[in-house]
């Protein structure tokens, strides 16, 4: 995005709670370390149980972070929304292109503003939105290593009777 809109401090923090809380994001390290509205970075280490064959940081892990990182970014274009409503991951389009050695680093994003606003009108008309969050994950010596495209979608709960 162009502009960095930030979260109150409650949101980011109820964000990165979420994310931390997965079972699976612990296991591996994971961490959100910021999170804005549409926007997130994140972390996760190099250690050795979470290498592959090539004593490279397997692929498994480098998924779980740009999954992370982009869900996080779709909390926070949607923080208000989300005692309400249900978000889901359809897919994760993934491109490994180096490999990872050292602590991963991650940025995920919406393409821009003016996407995420389209997704908070469609959420108020018809009850459920769709985003596109890009990732880069970034290895120790700071080179890409993935590049994802996460498609979320957003559902309002239905309503008890």
């Amino acid at each position: 995005m162009t502009q960095a809109a930030t979260l109150p401090a409650f949101a980011a923090q109820a964000v990165k709670k979420a994310l931390h809380d997965i079972p699976m994001n612990a296991t591996v390290g994971v961490q959100i370390t910021d999170v804005g509205v549409g926007w997130a970075t994140g972390e996760a280490p190099d250690t050795a149980p979470f290498r592959n064959h090539l004593g490279t940081i397997h692929a498994g892990v480098q998924f779980l972070l740009a999954e992370a990182v982009s869900g996080a970014a779709f909390a926070g274009a949607f923080a208000a929304q989300l005692v309400g409503a249900v978000p889901l991951i359809e897919k994760l389009e993934t491109h490994y292109v180096n490999r990872a050695v050292g602590d991963l680093t991650a940025r995920a994003e919406a393409a821009d503003a003016a996407q995420v606003a389209a997704a908070h009108v469609e959420f108020a008309q018809d009850g459920r939105a769709r985003l596109v969050i890009n990732v880069t994950v970034q290895d120790g010596d700071g080179k890409d290593v993935m590049r994802a495209v996460a498609h979320w979608y957003l559902r309002a709960r239905p309503q008890a009777k």
